[in-house]
Protein backbone atom coordinates (compact mmCIF):
# COMPACT_ATOMS: atom_id res chain seq x y z
CA UNK A 1 0.00 0.00 0.00
CA UNK A 2 1.08 3.50 -0.73
CA UNK A 3 2.24 5.74 2.26
CA UNK A 4 -0.51 8.13 3.31
CA UNK A 5 -0.01 12.01 3.12
CA UNK A 6 2.18 13.56 0.52
CA UNK A 7 4.60 11.24 -1.46
CA UNK A 8 7.92 11.19 -2.21
CA UNK A 9 8.80 12.96 -5.35
CA UNK A 10 5.53 14.70 -5.27
CA UNK A 11 5.93 18.10 -6.71
CA UNK A 12 4.43 20.23 -3.55
CA UNK A 13 1.55 22.41 -4.25
CA UNK A 14 2.92 26.15 -2.67
CA UNK A 15 -1.58 26.08 -0.98
CA UNK A 16 -0.09 23.02 0.87
CA UNK A 17 3.01 24.61 2.88
CA UNK A 18 1.15 27.55 3.05
CA UNK A 19 -1.40 25.70 5.71
CA UNK A 20 1.35 25.07 8.24
CA UNK A 21 2.74 28.80 7.60
CA UNK A 22 1.82 30.97 10.97
CA UNK A 23 0.43 28.16 12.81
CA UNK A 24 1.38 29.08 16.57
CA UNK A 25 2.57 25.95 19.19
CA UNK A 26 -0.15 24.60 21.30
CA UNK A 27 0.98 22.38 24.02
CA UNK A 28 -1.66 19.96 24.70
CA UNK A 29 -2.22 17.25 27.22
CA UNK A 30 -5.75 15.89 25.15
CA UNK A 31 -6.55 15.80 21.82
CA UNK A 32 -9.83 17.72 23.36
CA UNK A 33 -7.61 20.64 24.30
CA UNK A 34 -7.61 21.69 21.11
CA UNK A 35 -10.63 21.75 18.80
CA UNK A 36 -11.73 21.63 15.70
CA UNK A 37 -11.08 24.66 13.96
CA UNK A 38 -8.01 26.12 16.17
CA UNK A 39 -5.99 23.26 14.21
CA UNK A 40 -5.88 25.83 11.56
CA UNK A 41 -4.12 28.79 13.90
CA UNK A 42 -2.83 26.05 16.57
CA UNK A 43 -0.41 22.92 16.00
CA UNK A 44 -0.36 20.67 18.20
CA UNK A 45 0.11 17.19 19.48
CA UNK A 46 -1.48 15.05 22.14
CA UNK A 47 0.62 14.92 25.71
CA UNK A 48 3.19 17.02 23.93
CA UNK A 49 3.25 19.39 26.41
CA UNK A 50 7.11 20.28 26.29
CA UNK A 51 7.60 23.27 23.88
CA UNK A 52 10.65 21.67 23.07
CA UNK A 53 9.08 18.51 21.53
CA UNK A 54 6.05 20.03 20.29
CA UNK A 55 8.78 22.43 18.01
CA UNK A 56 10.46 19.22 17.01
CA UNK A 57 7.08 17.74 15.51
CA UNK A 58 5.99 20.81 13.68
CA UNK A 59 9.18 22.15 12.09
CA UNK A 60 9.93 18.26 10.73
CA UNK A 61 6.28 17.55 9.52
CA UNK A 62 6.53 21.61 7.80
CA UNK A 63 9.76 19.80 6.19
CA UNK A 64 8.34 17.05 5.05
CA UNK A 65 5.66 18.53 3.57
CA UNK A 66 7.90 21.14 1.35
CA UNK A 67 10.17 17.77 0.59
CA UNK A 68 7.01 15.43 -0.78
CA UNK A 69 8.51 12.82 1.93
CA UNK A 70 6.09 10.18 3.09
CA UNK A 71 5.86 9.04 6.83
CA UNK A 72 8.93 6.09 6.72
CA UNK A 73 10.72 8.55 5.46
CA UNK A 74 9.47 11.61 8.02
CA UNK A 75 9.61 8.73 11.03
CA UNK A 76 13.19 7.76 10.03
CA UNK A 77 14.24 11.27 10.49
CA UNK A 78 12.18 12.31 13.40
CA UNK A 79 12.82 9.17 15.95
CA UNK A 80 16.79 10.25 16.15
CA UNK A 81 16.08 13.85 17.46
CA UNK A 82 13.42 12.60 19.34
CA UNK A 83 15.80 10.19 20.74
CA UNK A 84 18.45 12.98 21.44
CA UNK A 85 15.59 15.01 23.12
CA UNK A 86 15.26 12.40 26.11
CA UNK A 87 11.90 11.40 24.29
CA UNK A 88 13.46 7.98 22.90
CA UNK A 89 10.84 5.74 24.36
CA UNK A 90 7.64 6.17 27.74
CA UNK A 91 8.04 8.29 29.46
CA UNK A 92 5.54 9.78 31.95
CA UNK A 93 3.70 13.17 31.37
CA UNK A 94 1.55 14.66 33.86
CA UNK A 95 -1.87 16.76 32.97
CA UNK A 96 -1.13 20.68 33.68
CA UNK A 97 -4.36 21.04 33.62
CA UNK A 98 -4.92 18.67 36.41
CA UNK A 99 -8.11 16.69 35.10
CA UNK A 100 -6.49 13.46 33.96
CA UNK A 101 -4.11 10.84 35.46
CA UNK A 102 -0.65 10.77 34.34
CA UNK A 103 -0.32 9.17 31.01
CA UNK A 104 2.94 6.85 29.82
CA UNK A 105 3.45 7.71 25.84
CA UNK A 106 6.14 6.58 23.73
CA UNK A 107 6.49 9.45 21.14
CA UNK A 108 8.42 7.15 18.66
CA UNK A 109 5.95 4.23 18.28
CA UNK A 110 4.78 3.57 15.38
CA UNK A 111 1.34 4.09 15.27
CA UNK A 112 1.44 6.71 17.21
CA UNK A 113 3.96 8.30 14.60
CA UNK A 114 1.32 7.28 11.55
CA UNK A 115 -1.55 8.77 13.34
CA UNK A 116 0.30 12.24 13.56
CA UNK A 117 1.63 11.82 10.40
CA UNK A 118 -1.90 11.08 8.56
CA UNK A 119 -3.53 13.81 10.12
CA UNK A 120 -1.15 16.41 9.86
CA UNK A 121 -0.61 15.73 5.93
CA UNK A 122 -3.95 15.10 5.41
CA UNK A 123 -5.31 18.31 6.57
CA UNK A 124 -2.61 20.61 5.00
CA UNK A 125 -3.26 18.90 2.08
CA UNK A 126 -7.11 19.47 2.18
CA UNK A 127 -6.70 23.17 3.40
CA UNK A 128 -4.24 23.36 -0.12
CA UNK A 129 -6.83 21.77 -2.28
CA UNK A 130 -9.85 24.37 -1.02
CA UNK A 131 -7.61 27.04 -1.69
CA UNK A 132 -7.24 25.94 -5.27
CA UNK A 133 -10.93 25.06 -5.66
CA UNK A 134 -11.49 28.32 -4.73
CA UNK A 135 -9.39 29.78 -6.95
CA UNK A 136 -10.76 27.70 -10.24
CA UNK A 137 -14.02 27.07 -8.98
CA UNK A 138 -15.83 29.25 -11.82
CA UNK A 139 -14.42 26.75 -14.87
CA UNK A 140 -15.16 24.14 -12.05
CA UNK A 141 -17.48 24.80 -9.96
CA UNK A 142 -18.73 21.01 -8.65
CA UNK A 143 -16.94 18.79 -6.20
CA UNK A 144 -17.65 15.02 -6.21
CA UNK A 145 -17.38 13.36 -2.97
CA UNK A 146 -14.98 9.97 -4.00
CA UNK A 147 -14.90 6.90 -2.13
CA UNK A 148 -12.54 6.18 0.61
CA UNK A 149 -9.55 4.05 -0.51
CA UNK A 150 -9.27 2.91 3.26
CA UNK A 151 -9.55 -1.37 3.49
CA UNK A 152 -11.83 -1.05 6.45
CA UNK A 153 -14.39 2.04 5.15
CA UNK A 154 -16.58 3.48 7.26
CA UNK A 155 -20.75 3.12 6.31
CA UNK A 156 -21.50 6.58 6.57
CA UNK A 157 -18.00 7.48 4.73
CA UNK A 158 -19.05 5.07 2.02
CA UNK A 159 -22.79 6.57 1.61
CA UNK A 160 -21.25 10.07 1.13
CA UNK A 161 -19.51 8.66 -2.24
CA UNK A 162 -21.04 10.07 -5.30
CA UNK A 163 -22.69 13.63 -4.23
CA UNK A 164 -22.03 16.00 -6.33
CA UNK A 165 -22.27 19.19 -5.20
CA UNK A 166 -21.48 22.93 -6.06
CA UNK A 167 -18.32 24.13 -4.47
CA UNK A 168 -20.00 27.11 -2.26
CA UNK A 169 -22.63 23.89 -0.85
CA UNK A 170 -22.83 24.46 3.25
CA UNK A 171 -22.39 20.47 2.86
CA UNK A 172 -18.53 21.21 2.22
CA UNK A 173 -18.31 23.03 5.49
CA UNK A 174 -18.71 20.25 8.01
CA UNK A 175 -17.89 16.96 5.22
CA UNK A 176 -15.21 17.99 3.20
CA UNK A 177 -12.48 15.03 3.80
CA UNK A 178 -10.79 14.25 6.03
CA UNK A 179 -13.74 13.49 8.03
CA UNK A 180 -11.94 11.92 11.06
CA UNK A 181 -8.51 9.68 12.44
CA UNK A 182 -7.57 7.86 9.32
CA UNK A 183 -9.82 8.70 6.94
CA UNK A 184 -8.93 8.61 3.69
CA UNK A 185 -11.62 9.79 1.54
CA UNK A 186 -11.47 12.59 -0.75
CA UNK A 187 -12.88 15.08 -2.85
CA UNK A 188 -12.46 15.10 -6.92
CA UNK A 189 -13.23 19.08 -8.46
CA UNK A 190 -15.34 18.68 -11.76
CA UNK A 191 -16.90 20.49 -14.80
CA UNK A 192 -20.29 21.03 -15.29
CA UNK A 193 -19.91 18.38 -18.42
CA UNK A 194 -18.86 15.46 -16.15
CA UNK A 195 -21.53 16.96 -13.25
CA UNK A 196 -24.10 15.82 -16.08
CA UNK A 197 -22.43 12.59 -17.32
CA UNK A 198 -21.75 11.73 -14.28
CA UNK A 199 -25.76 12.30 -12.30
CA UNK A 200 -26.69 10.29 -15.78
CA UNK A 201 -25.01 6.95 -14.10
CA UNK A 202 -26.13 4.70 -11.15
CA UNK A 203 -24.19 5.73 -8.25
CA UNK A 204 -24.41 9.32 -8.47
CA UNK A 205 -26.62 12.45 -6.63
CA UNK A 206 -26.82 15.98 -6.84
CA UNK A 207 -28.77 15.30 -3.14
CA UNK A 208 -27.19 16.60 -0.02
CA UNK A 209 -27.41 13.77 1.99
CA UNK A 210 -28.80 13.71 5.28
CA UNK A 211 -26.64 15.08 8.33
CA UNK A 212 -28.71 13.99 11.62
CA UNK A 213 -26.02 14.90 14.28
CA UNK A 214 -25.30 13.88 17.88
CA UNK A 215 -24.35 15.65 21.04
CA UNK A 216 -20.88 15.06 21.72
CA UNK A 217 -19.77 17.12 25.20
CA UNK A 218 -15.68 17.87 25.63
CA UNK A 219 -14.78 16.29 28.90
CA UNK A 220 -12.06 18.53 29.19
CA UNK A 221 -13.35 22.13 28.03
CA UNK A 222 -17.08 21.16 28.94
CA UNK A 223 -18.24 22.43 25.71
CA UNK A 224 -21.19 20.59 23.81
CA UNK A 225 -21.27 20.05 20.51
CA UNK A 226 -22.96 18.71 17.64
CA UNK A 227 -21.52 16.51 15.84
CA UNK A 228 -22.61 14.68 12.16
CA UNK A 229 -23.42 11.50 12.47
CA UNK A 230 -20.08 9.70 10.46
CA UNK A 231 -17.54 12.42 11.60
CA UNK A 232 -15.26 12.00 14.42
CA UNK A 233 -16.01 15.09 16.94
CA UNK A 234 -13.47 17.52 16.20
CA UNK A 235 -13.38 16.86 12.64
CA UNK A 236 -16.46 18.49 11.39
CA UNK A 237 -14.90 21.67 10.24
CA UNK A 238 -13.40 21.89 6.69
CA UNK A 239 -9.35 22.60 6.68
CA UNK A 240 -9.58 25.36 4.34
CA UNK A 241 -12.21 26.99 5.21
CA UNK A 242 -11.12 27.02 8.85
CA UNK A 243 -7.53 27.96 7.66
CA UNK A 244 -8.75 31.22 6.12
CA UNK A 245 -11.37 32.30 8.53
CA UNK A 246 -9.24 31.59 11.37
CA UNK A 247 -6.58 33.32 9.98
CA UNK A 248 -7.94 36.70 8.85
CA UNK A 249 -9.89 36.58 12.69
CA UNK A 250 -6.57 36.07 14.38
CA UNK A 251 -4.74 38.10 11.90
CA UNK A 252 -6.75 41.32 12.45
CA UNK A 253 -6.70 40.62 16.23
CA UNK A 254 -2.83 40.29 15.79
CA UNK A 255 -3.00 43.62 14.04
CA UNK A 256 -4.66 45.26 16.89
CA UNK A 257 -2.51 44.97 19.36
CA UNK A 258 0.82 45.11 17.45
CA UNK A 259 0.73 48.87 17.06
CA UNK A 260 0.73 51.15 13.77
CA UNK A 261 4.10 50.57 12.04
CA UNK A 262 4.09 46.87 12.56
CA UNK A 263 0.74 46.40 11.65
CA UNK A 264 1.20 48.70 8.30
CA UNK A 265 3.98 46.02 7.70
CA UNK A 266 1.75 43.21 7.73
CA UNK A 267 -1.00 44.77 5.63
CA UNK A 268 1.56 45.09 3.31
CA UNK A 269 2.42 41.76 3.03
CA UNK A 270 -1.38 40.96 3.26
CA UNK A 271 -1.73 42.50 -0.39
CA UNK A 272 1.28 41.05 -2.08
CA UNK A 273 0.28 37.42 -1.35
CA UNK A 274 -2.90 35.39 -2.62
CA UNK A 275 -4.92 35.75 0.63
CA UNK A 276 -7.40 38.81 -0.69
CA UNK A 277 -8.54 36.59 -3.55
CA UNK A 278 -8.89 33.92 -1.65
CA UNK A 279 -11.35 35.30 0.26
CA UNK A 280 -13.34 36.83 -2.42
CA UNK A 281 -13.86 33.42 -3.79
CA UNK A 282 -15.11 32.18 -0.30
CA UNK A 283 -18.74 31.26 -0.01
CA UNK A 284 -21.41 34.37 1.04
CA UNK A 285 -22.19 32.69 4.02
CA UNK A 286 -18.07 33.30 5.56
CA UNK A 287 -18.53 36.98 7.18
CA UNK A 288 -14.57 37.52 6.99
CA UNK A 289 -12.85 41.41 6.54
CA UNK A 290 -9.28 41.38 5.36
CA UNK A 291 -6.98 43.57 7.25
CA UNK A 292 -6.47 46.81 4.38
CA UNK A 293 -5.35 49.99 6.45
CA UNK A 294 -4.54 51.90 9.23
CA UNK A 295 -6.49 55.12 9.96
CA UNK A 296 -6.37 56.90 13.43
CA UNK A 297 -7.90 60.16 12.24
CA UNK A 298 -10.78 58.59 10.37
CA UNK A 299 -11.53 56.31 13.73
CA UNK A 300 -11.15 59.79 15.67
CA UNK A 301 -13.38 61.38 13.25
CA UNK A 302 -16.29 57.94 13.34
CA UNK A 303 -15.38 57.62 16.66
CA UNK A 304 -14.50 54.26 15.95
CA UNK A 305 -13.41 50.93 17.95
CA UNK A 306 -10.76 50.68 16.43
CA UNK A 307 -7.88 52.45 13.90
CA UNK A 308 -7.86 49.65 11.65
CA UNK A 309 -9.69 49.28 8.49
CA UNK A 310 -11.01 46.27 6.76
CA UNK A 311 -13.01 45.35 3.33
CA UNK A 312 -15.64 42.58 3.73
CA UNK A 313 -15.77 39.30 1.78
CA UNK A 314 -19.01 40.83 -0.20
CA UNK A 315 -16.87 43.81 -1.55
CA UNK A 316 -14.03 41.91 -2.17
CA UNK A 317 -16.21 39.61 -4.23
CA UNK A 318 -17.64 41.76 -6.44
CA UNK A 319 -14.35 43.73 -6.83
CA UNK A 320 -12.16 40.79 -7.40
CA UNK A 321 -14.37 38.20 -8.45
CA UNK A 322 -13.73 36.13 -11.88
CA UNK A 323 -15.47 38.64 -13.90
CA UNK A 324 -14.02 41.69 -12.93
CA UNK A 325 -10.31 39.55 -11.95
CA UNK A 326 -8.68 42.92 -13.35
CA UNK A 327 -5.01 43.63 -11.34
CA UNK A 328 -5.96 47.44 -10.84
CA UNK A 329 -8.69 46.52 -8.56
CA UNK A 330 -6.31 44.54 -6.51
CA UNK A 331 -3.72 47.66 -6.68
CA UNK A 332 -6.45 49.57 -5.83
CA UNK A 333 -6.90 48.32 -2.53
CA UNK A 334 -3.29 47.66 -1.59
CA UNK A 335 -3.01 51.28 -2.30
CA UNK A 336 -5.58 52.28 0.08
CA UNK A 337 -2.74 52.31 3.16
CA UNK A 338 -1.03 55.17 1.14
CA UNK A 339 -4.53 56.87 -0.33
CA UNK A 340 -5.14 57.34 3.26
CA UNK A 341 -1.92 58.58 4.88
CA UNK A 342 -1.84 60.97 1.95
CA UNK A 343 -5.70 62.17 1.50
CA UNK A 344 -7.44 64.93 2.87
CA UNK A 345 -10.69 63.68 5.11
CA UNK A 346 -14.03 64.88 4.09
CA UNK A 347 -17.65 64.72 5.68
CA UNK A 348 -19.90 64.80 2.80
CA UNK A 349 -23.20 64.99 5.23
CA UNK A 350 -23.32 60.81 5.58
CA UNK A 351 -24.03 59.33 8.79
CA UNK A 352 -20.90 57.10 9.86
CA UNK A 353 -19.21 57.84 6.90
CA UNK A 354 -16.29 59.29 5.73
CA UNK A 355 -14.36 60.15 1.77
CA UNK A 356 -10.43 60.42 1.74
CA UNK A 357 -9.75 62.42 -1.41
CA UNK A 358 -6.46 61.96 -2.59
CA UNK A 359 -4.26 63.49 -5.83
CA UNK A 360 -1.92 61.45 -7.25
CA UNK A 361 0.10 61.23 -10.41
CA UNK A 362 -2.64 58.97 -11.89
CA UNK A 363 -5.69 61.11 -11.19
CA UNK A 364 -7.73 61.74 -8.14
CA UNK A 365 -9.21 59.02 -5.67
CA UNK A 366 -11.80 58.67 -3.53
CA UNK A 367 -11.86 56.02 -0.60
CA UNK A 368 -14.66 55.76 1.29
CA UNK A 369 -14.93 54.18 4.86
CA UNK A 370 -17.73 53.68 7.18
CA UNK A 371 -18.40 52.69 10.77
CA UNK A 372 -20.10 49.28 11.25
CA UNK A 373 -22.82 48.82 13.47
CA UNK A 374 -20.53 46.97 15.74
CA UNK A 375 -18.17 50.08 15.78
CA UNK A 376 -15.44 49.37 13.48
CA UNK A 377 -13.97 50.76 10.19
CA UNK A 378 -15.12 49.18 6.81
CA UNK A 379 -14.06 49.95 2.94
CA UNK A 380 -17.18 51.17 1.08
CA UNK A 381 -15.39 51.57 -1.99
CA UNK A 382 -11.97 52.52 -3.57
CA UNK A 383 -12.95 54.41 -6.62
CA UNK A 384 -11.52 57.34 -8.63
CA UNK A 385 -12.69 60.97 -8.96
CA UNK A 386 -12.99 63.60 -11.51
CA UNK A 387 -11.17 66.02 -10.69
CA UNK A 388 -13.70 68.74 -10.58
CA UNK A 389 -15.75 67.22 -8.42
CA UNK A 390 -12.41 66.59 -6.18
CA UNK A 391 -11.83 70.35 -6.10
CA UNK A 392 -15.05 70.59 -5.32
CA UNK A 393 -15.30 68.77 -2.26
CA UNK A 394 -12.12 69.82 -0.81
CA UNK A 395 -13.09 73.72 -1.38
CA UNK A 396 -15.76 73.30 1.17
CA UNK A 397 -15.81 69.95 3.75
CA UNK A 398 -11.61 69.49 3.85
CA UNK A 399 -10.87 69.06 7.19
CA UNK A 400 -7.30 68.12 7.57
CA UNK A 401 -5.23 65.59 6.72
CA UNK A 402 -6.12 61.96 8.25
Amino acid sequence: MAEPGVQSGFKVPPEVPRYFAGRGLKPAFSWLDVWGEEHAYAFTVAKAVDVELLTLFRDSLAGAIDRGEGFETWRAGLVPELRRLGWGGARAIADPARRDPDAAVDFTSPRRLQTIFSANMRSARAAGQWERIQRTKAALPDLLYVRTSSADPRPQHLAWAGTILPADDPFWTTHFPPNGWQCKCAVRQISRFEREKKLAEPGYSAERPESPARTFVNRRTGAVVRVPDGIDPGWAHNPGLARVRTLVASLSERLEAAGAPEARRAIAEIWASPLPRIVSRLPPSERVQVPVAVAPAVAAALDARSALVSVSRDTLAEKLGAHRARPTEVASFAAVQALIDAGRLVDRGQANRRSVVTERDDGWWNTVVARSLTGFLRIVSVHRLRAAQALKWLGGDADGRP
